[in-house]
């Protein structure tokens, strides 16, 4: 018999670094209810992965505020060509989920993409972007499960943010992370990466910090 780890384990073996269109931007200009602007539950300064069509992507919000989401996909040259339409969302205080909605394509293996939202806060929004690659899903030995936090653990393992995010949140219904949740939150944390000249690497450092009390918190 094996045991499960009570702890997320994600520890991404290839961090690609994500575009210049990705960079974290700051959150000046606006009062933020609890100190913690929006934040994507992403990699953001690195390339995440899915094996997922439709991906579920998350975020978290400090007010219940509508956000504006867009999707793009990257062509030959890396410059990012919007798919779809714009779509307002409306949220709740917590973590928020949004499955890729089902009026957008079905997004192509190999394919890199970026997703993005943004918030009205006076003359000056704020705008989250993250990037991510869906990659083939027979790199991936179909398993069984029996617990949530084994299905967690092995899609971290993988590399499998976006899958393993989304078993993660399966515990929890109440816009809230919980143990789980929080776990693999930490662990992004951990390996998101300083690059950028110092004012990226200062809104990235804000952004791990933000990532760090959202999880220790469990909101």
């Amino acid at each position: 018999m094996t045991t499960v780890p009570a702890f997320a384990q994600f520890k991404p073996r290839d961090r690609k670094p994500a575009s210049g269109h990705s960079r974290a931007g700051g959150s000046r200009g606006c009062p933020i209810n609890g100190g913690i602007p929006v934040t994507q539950l992403a990699p953001q300064t690195f390339i995440g992965k899915t094996t997922s069509t439709r991906p579920m992507l998350a975020w978290y919000m400090s007010s219940s505020q509508n956000v504006r989401f867009r999707l793009a996909e990257f062509d030959s040259t890396n410059t990012p060509k919007q798919i779809g339409t714009v779509k307002e969302i409306p949220t709740t205080v917590g973590i928020n989920k949004l499955e890729l909605p089902l009026d957008y394509p079905e997004l192509t293996v190999g394919k890199t993409y970026l997703w993005q939202i943004a918030i009205d806060c006076g003359n000056d929004p704020i705008v989250r972007r993250a990037e991510f690659t869906v990659i083939p899903p027979q790199s991936l030995v179909k398993k069984q499960f029996t617990s949530i936090p084994e299905s967690v653990n092995y899609y971290a393992e993988n590399d499998l943010w976006y899958e393993a995010l989304e078993e993660a949140l399966k515990a929890t219904d109440n816009g809230k992370l919980g143990q789980t949740g929080a776990n693999l939150v930490k662990e992004l944390a951990q390996f998101e990466m300083l690059t950028g000249n110092n004012v990226d690497k200062k809104n990235i450092q804000q952004r791990i910090e933000y990532l760090q009390k959202i999880a220790s918190e469990r909101i």
